[in-house]
């Protein structure tokens, strides 16, 4: 996550612990109805070392506001979400490392539309009417054809679905550093609380980098991969099972403990056979955040997240990300 006061080896294949090397804002799309399905978060090139173990806590707090109608459909995403996970890594040897995370999910009316509608305001992003709609609401809502395809307005919280992960750091070329990677997501949550999907989801990616000999101020990260979800029981019958998903990031050390970070992140849609764009658009977001390298062991990612396709992807969210190695 965070790049730190580090002592430089000789060039290799990999530093002892990477810590010049670049790593991504740590966030995925966490719209009410996709963050219930296994799309990966931005991901880096680098693996922990053979037996050191990785702690962290990723928290993302997301504001939704969007209302649209089409013909026989009408949607509303009103609302907040919380979601903190704590994830847990392993390396092994062969440059393998396996991971964990176990999310707590929390829908509710929330606290700072006010502030939103202000954020919104100064930096002159567009807020889609919702300096119009009701402070503090939670309803994720969408009718068609006269009856209610989806209807959570109450405010839910609970476990959502585990990750499972598993990743692979290839040899890279020159300066590039590369790693395959993937997951597994098990249906763990509530299908109807939208904690969950109800079903497992598959997702594979690839991720290449700069910086493998830690020489460069700028931090260069690219990822790209395909979803495959489980029918599950969230708009069934609109589901689209096969998502393709990518990312960039590109940073600059202002020390060698704290880089500055742009992101764009961009997933097809995950819904059809609508003309709801909150369903069936491709979501791009983008991020301005940075990494901060607080000690040797431990480190802070910190992002403010906008839409860049209206209606496709949440208004705002913000995420912070703690880490620690053992």
């Amino acid at each position: 996550m965070l790049v730190g006061a580090v002592v430089l080896t000789a060039p290799a294949f990999a530093q002892d612990d990477d810590r010049l090397a670049p790593q991504p804002l740590t966030f995925s799309d966490q719209s009410p109805t996709v963050s219930i399905y296994g799309l990966p978060r931005a991901d880096g090139y680098t693996v922990a070392q053979p037996g050191a173990w990785h702690a962290g806590l990723r928290i993302d707090y997301t504001s939704h506001y969007t209302e649209q109608e089409s013909g026989n459909e009408s949607l509303l995403f009103d609302g907040e979400t919380t979601r903190a996970a704590l994830v847990f890594r392993r390396g092994f040897a062969g440059r393998w490392q396996a991971s964990v995370e176990i999310p707590f999910v929390d829908h509710s009316g929330g606290f700072a539309d006010g502030f939103i509608d202000d954020f919104h305001d100064v930096f002159g992003f567009a807020d889609g009417g919702r300096s119009g709609a009701p402070d503090d609401r939670q309803t994720f809502r969408y009718q068609r054809d006269g009856r209610l395809a989806l209807d959570v307005s109450d405010s839910p919280s609970g476990i959502g679905d585990v990750r499972l992960g598993l990743k692979k750091r290839l040899p890279g070329v020159g300066d590039w550093g590369m790693a395959v990677a993937g997951e597994l997501k098990l249906p763990t949550g509530d299908a109807d609380r939208l904690t969950g999907s109800g079903a497992a989801d598959v997702s594979l990616w690839a991720t290449i980098g700069n910086n493998q000999s830690g020489t460069s101020r700028w931090r260069m990260l690219a990822g790209a991969g395909g979803l495959y979800s489980g029918e599950g029981d969230v708009l069934e019958r609109q589901r689209v099972q096969e998502v393709a998903f990518g990312w960039a990031t590109l940073g600059y050390a202002l020390t060698p403990a704290f880089v500055v970070e742009v992101q764009a992140y961009a997933h097809s849609a995950f819904y059809e056979d609508t003309d709801i764009e909150a369903l069936d658009g491709t979501a791009v977001a983008g991020a301005l955040g940075f990494d901060w390298q607080l000690t040797q062991q431990s480190s802070l990612d910190f992002a403010i997240i906008e839409d860049l396709n209206t209606g496709a992807s949440p208004d705002v969210s913000f995420m912070l990300g703690l880490r620690h190695d053992f």
